[in-house]
């Protein structure tokens, strides 16, 4: 009985150039997702909120709560 992991020198060939493909389409998709994301620290800066500064008239007093 032949053993599933006894493969002539072509069959071994094949099983190589197999996996070899498999590799080289994952490795190129990978490459094309990463280039279609932008960058987080990309060139387009980002807008930042600032922290707003309300005076004392827009703040609602503590003694009117209810």
């Amino acid at each position: 009985m032949k053993s599933i992991f006894d493969l002539t020198k072509r069959e071994q060939r094949i099983v190589i150039v197999i996996v070899a493909a498999l590799v080289a389409v994952a490795f190129a998709k990978h490459l094309l997702e990463n280039r279609s994301r932008p960058l987080p620290g990309g060139s387009t800066p980002t807008p930042t909120s600032s922290p707003t500064v309300h005076s004392e008239e827009e703040q609602p007093d503590s003694d009117d709560s209810r």
